[in-house]
């Protein structure tokens, strides 16, 4: 069992206290990380958590149109992870923010014309991304963290600390 997850004693009894260990595959952060990145704002990528929140609970990869809404009958509702809740961030204590982002290709671009002269091949350009997407990801992984926190509320700070575990779905 978790040591203090909790010293809010209205919180205690949120169903997903029970939640001993969240279970995420590391592709999945990455993917969700990714399609932020990528699309559009009106969807956001998320690690759904799903009821019954006891033990070992699954995060599944879940794209969301929009703001949150389920039926006033659901409860409780999925919660919904960011990808950043499982990875550290070195610039401070701040929920769903890491220090890491996603490489870009204009950065990409800036930094292998700095390396090549203004002549820059697009296969090598390319071939750059690539080389960052892949030491970008390496970050992520080695960045993930133990436990992990929870939010209900943000205006309130309401929270629940728990376990995070990483299994790839090969395993």
């Amino acid at each position: 069992m978790r040591e203090n997850q909790t010293t809010d004693r209205a919180l205690r009894t949120h169903p997903a206290a029970d939640i001993e260990t969240v279970v995420a595959d590391p592709e999945d952060i990455i993917e969700a990380f990714t399609r932020n990145h990528e699309e559009e704002r009106l969807r956001t990528h998320v690690l759904r958590l799903t009821p019954p929140f006891e033990g070992e609970v699954q995060a599944e990869p879940y794209g969301q149109e929009g703001p949150k809404r389920y039926p006033p009958d659901r409860e409780p509702e999925p919660i919904h992870l960011d990808p950043a809740t499982f990875v550290r961030n070195e610039a401070g204590v701040h929920p769903n923010e890491t220090h890491l982002t996603v490489p870009t290709r204009k950065a990409v671009r800036e930094r292998a014309t700095t390396d090549h002269g203004d002549e820059l091949d697009e296969d090598v350009l390319e071939e750059e991304y690539e080389a960052a997407l892949e030491e970008w990801e390496s970050q992520v992984r080695d960045s993930l963290i133990t436990s992990i926190r929870i939010y209900f509320d943000h205006r309130d700070a309401d929270e629940i600390w728990t376990n995070a575990r990483y299994v790839t779905s090969d395993e």
